[in-house]
């Protein structure tokens, strides 16, 4: 049976309205999401999935991710070593559930890290529809070197990533097998859990595919995994997922 224990780490907040993650749902409404990564500990290997966003006091690339904070302690790095006692020289993995600024802007800080994406995912962010590039930040395209995937793939026992495209084309939910259940960590797939309380589930305010975008949907709907979300604030207010 699989040791693994899930930690979510609050990596900062940005507020949006609402429709920005349920398209066409709550539009004028607007909220606080967090930024979200997870720390996978029992896997073997120490696996971090996500992130988070840059320094939102970065003058280059801070003012477009506006209005988004980050709290003293809630840069990865910190958020590691404060939460689970982990340096990001350890980290042995790390995930993207995709390569949008606010899940990969921290990659750079994990040296040793084999760092894992959909094949699709990363040559369509580095050649985005124009209208989606402020969604990516180059640096973090051009200057990390991935390791790419081709569909769905078992990453170590208990942990698997599935193509699940459609908010962006190659992104990538991450299957993990606990003690107690198996969990879906699904990203902007999924990004609040009232997403999924809609027949269809609802998609992402923001996708390139709305009919890959289903599929996807009905493939994680047959998963019978617990979800949890990309967005949610929900998500933090279980300690560790197990």
């Amino acid at each position: 049976m699989s040791s693994i224990r899930i930690h979510p780490l609050h990596l900062g907040t940005i507020t949006r309205y609402k429709d920005s993650m349920m398209f066409k749902i709550g539009y004028g409404v607007r909220m606080d999401f967090p930024i979200l990564a997870f720390y996978l500990e029992g896997a073997g290997k120490k696996i971090l999935v996500d992130t988070g966003g840059c320094d939102p006091q970065d003058p280059v690339h801070g003012p477009h991710r506006a209005p988004y904070v980050r709290e003293k302690d809630q840069d990865v790095v910190s958020a590691l070593r404060k939460k689970v006692g982990v340096d990001p020289d350890e980290i042995d993995i790390v995930i993207n559930n995709h390569l949008h600024w606010d899940h990969c802007a921290g990659n750079d800080l994990f040296p040793n890290a084999e760092i894992i994406v959909q094949k699709r995912e990363l040559e369509s962010a580095l050649n985005p529809v124009p209208l989606l590039s402020v969604a990516y930040i180059r640096k973090y395209l051009e200057e990390v070197r991935y390791t790419t995937v081709d569909g769905d793939r078992e990453i170590v026992p208990g942990v698997s990533v599935l193509l699940t495209p459609g908010h962006t084309e190659g992104l990538q939910c991450v299957l993990v097998e606990t003690p107690g259940k198996r969990y879906l960590l699904t990203g902007d797939c999924v990004p609040l859990y009232e997403s999924m309380n809609h027949n269809p589930p609802w998609p992402n305010g923001l996708f390139v595919n709305l009919r890959e975008y289903y599929e996807t949907q009905v493939k994680v709907s047959k998963l019978g995994a617990s979800i949890i979300p990309g967005h949610d604030m929900k998500v933090l207010e279980t300690e560790v997922y197990e």
